[in-house]
């Protein structure tokens, strides 16, 4: 289920960054997250942010650069054989020609080899692109390394902007992050504008979780309403009014109430939070009471 959702969400929510008009098709690594594998230190530096980077991967399909620690990207392990069954290929390749008829780039290099090469040619034959090739055969090689380099050679560099491909995908809003700094290593990562922390990063899952100012950001969705009261700790089925529709188990989500507002995670979708006589809605991180009107 995680990696359906995950494939879904890459094609239906994810945005690209603003000027990424040049792709390039990877292979994936079995160290996660993919960076820090020897291949994509390699394939990093050939590219230089001159190019948007989509790894392409079994069973995921396809992982943007901006969302390979989160989960399911980070945790899945697969043998990476190079070879992939007719359904694999099929699955794959529709999920990459919905990608691209979705998101037009001017250029789409791919620097794959077997199976995910065979993938990325399906895929470009239905959609009706043409796609370039920086080798087809041993990619994290010195020849291949060159090849990709010089295949970029004009192009300028692309905003790397993490946080902004992130959002898109787990909360589905396209939000302006300019301004938004970064701070502390991976997986300890927090992201602030100004003195504000705005988000952290959950270890476990790779996603965001926001701060109630981070809340401001996200204008809509993945609110649960509370009744007037002021919650002490996490908050049950009885007290929730309201929740949007299409929260999930796990999700992060903003509760709203006349005498409070905080942040937590879903402990179980909306439909049940409105139907349910019992259990806890959410677990609670941050609660702030509200003075009253």
């Amino acid at each position: 289920a995680g990696v359906r959702r995950f494939m879904d969400r890459v094609v239906t929510r994810y945005i690209p960054p603003k000027n990424a008009d040049v792709a390039v098709l990877l292979p994936c690594s079995a160290r996660k997250p993919y960076s820090l594998s020897q291949s994509h230190r390699k394939f990093q530096q050939a590219v230089g942010g001159r190019a948007h980077e989509l790894i392409v991967t079994s069973p995921l399909g396809l992982v943007p650069r901006e969302l390979e620690t989160v989960y399911p990207a980070m945790h899945y392990d697969v043998p990476v054989t190079g070879y992939w069954d007719a359904e694999e290929c099929a699955v794959i390749a529709g999920l990459l020609e919905r990608y691209f008829a979705k998101h037009r780039y001017r250029r789409i290099i791919a620097h794959l080899e077997g199976g995910a090469l065979k993938v990325a040619q399906m895929a470009a034959g239905a959609c009706g692109i043409a796609l370039e090739y920086s080798c087809t055969e041993n990619p994290a090689g010195s020849a291949a390394l060159n090849a990709l380099d010089a295949a970029l050679a004009g192009e300028r560099k692309i905003k790397d902007d993490r946080l902004h491909g992130m959002i898109s995908y787990q909360f589905g809003v396209d939000v302006d992050t300019r301004g938004v700094t970064l701070r502390g290593h991976y997986p300890e990562i927090y992201y602030s504008r100004g003195k504000t922390q705005i988000f952290s990063i959950d270890t476990g899952t790779g996603l965001l979780r926001p701060t109630l100012d981070g809340w401001a950001m996200i204008p809509e969705g993945y609110r649960v309403r509370i009744d007037d009261f002021t919650p002490e700790g996490d908050i049950l089925v009885p007290g929730v009014s309201d929740a949007d529709d299409g929260i999930r188990d796990g999700d992060e989500v903003l509760v709203i109430g006349p005498r409070a507002t905080g942040t937590g995670k879903a402990a179980m979708p909306s439909e049940e939070m409105v139907r349910s006589a019992r259990g806890v809605a959410v677990r609670v991180r941050k609660i702030k009471r509200l003075e009253p009107k």
